[in-house]
């Protein structure tokens, strides 16, 4: 009998062991494949979904017809292109690295005279510092565009952002986060992208506070998970307590 306990405790740990290994292996491969995101006014309802090759997103696209495209060299995201309901070009942005860590990013709006482009510093805090300017569409001149800030960042997750315009102080965002998988945790690239601000975070935003020179608000959340710690639904509420939007999650 002792022997036949032996060998069945033997197997239990051996399935147990194996049934951990499938569920990370499951864990580190979820992506979501479709957001449904409901407001007070049905009509404004939508949803996107997404499309990978392996872990690197290929197409995001709203029901509309609305899609991004996303292009790579390696594993970090090259360029963007954002194309309408009518299927034009709307705007692309082209991503620049240095030592793997995200150096510029360029919008081109379709039609416009002059460009958008954003250069990074990385600090040896890990904060990041940005400045924004212009570029000229036909002689590649640039302009300083007066905008300046910084991003905090804490175990992954953005905590502080701070910016001023022409020197005068325009806004500041806290964060705060849980301990669960933001929804793009397994996606290529992503993370070093970072005009996503939370989206791009290894966890989830569950309170962002704003302040400017005029105003003070506060946003917070609220999630329900799935099996492997990834959220299924999010709610977001504004100043007051009021819900502003409903964010379904399917992987």
């Amino acid at each position: 009998m002792k022997k036949i306990l032996c060998l069945f405790s033997a197997l239990a740990l051996v399935l147990t062991s194996c049934s951990s290994d499938d569920a990370a292996d499951a864990s580190a491969s979820l992506k979501p494949s479709k957001v449904a995101y409901s407001y007070s006014d049905a009509k404004d309802n939508y949803f996107s979904e997404m499309k990978y090759e392996g872990n690197k997103l290929v197409t995001e696209t709203d029901d509309d017809g609305y899609t991004i495209k996303y292009h790579y060299i390696d594993d970090l995201i090259s360029k963007t292109e954002e194309f309408g309901t009518d299927k034009a070009l709307q705007s692309t942005t082209e991503y620049s690295y240095s030592a793997g860590k995200l150096a510029s990013e360029t919008v081109k709006n379709t039609g416009e005279t002059r460009y958008y482009k954003t250069k990074y510093t990385h600090n040896g805090d890990g904060s990041v510092s940005f400045a924004e300017f212009y570029i000229n569409a036909k002689t590649g001149a640039e302009e300083e565009g007066g905008k300046i800030g910084k991003y905090t960042y804490k175990d992954g997750n953005l905590v502080k952002y701070e910016s001023s315009f022409y020197g005068k102080p325009n806004s500041t965002y806290t964060y705060e986060y849980d301990s669960k998988k933001n929804p793009t945790a397994n996606v290529a690239g992503i993370k070093l992208l970072l005009g996503m601000e939370e989206s791009a975070s290894a966890n989830n935003v569950v309170k962002i506070t704003g302040t400017s020179s005029t105003s003070t608000f506060v946003s917070t959340f609220s999630y329900l998970y799935n099996d492997s710690n990834f959220p299924s639904e999010k709610k977001q509420f504004g100043n007051g307590g009021a819900l502003n939007e409903t964010a379904q999650y399917t992987y």
